[in-house]
C-alpha cells in the first residue's frame, strides 16, 4: 500500500482556495489542476508499505506529545521539475518542522536531510512552456493573492491509489495532536 503522512486542508478552507484561484484556472484550463478535494500538505511520503499496523503504532507513538498549531497562507509560487509545478506555500510553523522532523528521524534514520521542509499545497502542474510564457505564467502568479488559515488539530495516514490521471487518496488513519 502506497502511503503518506498529510495535513488535510478543511474544507471551507478548500472552498477559499477555489474561489481565490478560479480566475487563473480559467486563463488556464489546460493545466492539471488538483482536484480540491485532494488538497492536502504532505509531511512524510513513506512509498510502498507492507505492515500498516505496525506503521500506525509508530506513529501514534511519535506523535503523542505533538501540539495542534495554526497555518497561515504565504503565497503562490512555481517550480520546475520535469513539468512546472504551482503551489500554495505557508509561513513558517515550528510546531510542524518539530513533527517533520521526528517522522523524518524515525522513519529514515539512515538518511541526512539537506532540505528545509517547506510546508505547501500543489495546486496544479503542467508542462514546461516557452520561456516567455514562463514569464508570464510567474508574473500572473505572483499577483495572485490567496488568503487562509486553518487550525491543525490531526494529521491523517493516506493511501495513494494510482491508476487514472487523478490519484484517489484513501483515509487510513487520523492522528490527533494535543
Amino acid at each position: 500500500m502506497r502511503l503518506f503522512l498529510a495535513i488535510d486542508i478543511p474544507n471551507k478552507e478548500k472552498k477559499l482556495i477555489e474561489e481565490q484561484i478560479s480566475k487563473i484556472k480559467n486563463e488556464y484550463p489546460q493545466f492539471d489542476w488538483v482536484p480540491s478535494d485532494n488538497y492536502h500538505i504532505t509531511i512524510h511520503f513513506f512509498g510502498e508499505i507492507e505492515h500498516i499496523e505496525r506503521l500506525k503504532k509508530r506513529l501514534e507513538e511519535c506523535l503523542f506529545d505533538q501540539e495542534s498549531f495554526y497555518l497561515y497562507s504565504y503565497s503562490v509560487d512555481l517550480f520546475i521539475n520535469h513539468k512546472i509545478v504551482i503551489y500554495l506555500d505557508f509561513r513558517r510553523e515550528k510546531k510542524l518542522e518539530q513533527i517533520e522532523k521526528r517522522i523524518r528521524e524515525t522513519f529514515q534514520p539512515q538518511k541526512k536531510n539537506t532540505e528545509k521542509f517547506v510546508p505547501h499545497l500543489t495546486l496544479a502542474r503542467c508542462r514546461i512552456p516557452s520561456k516567455q510564457q514562463y514569464f508570464v505564467l510567474k508574473k500572473r502568479i505572483h499577483k495572485l493573492n490567496v488568503d487562509v488559515s486553518f487550525e491543525t488539530k490531526k494529521l491523517v495516514l493516506f493511501q495513494s491509489i494510482l491508476g487514472g490521471r487523478i490519484p484517489e487518496y484513501k483515509i487510513i488513519k487520523k492522528l490527533p495532536l494535543l
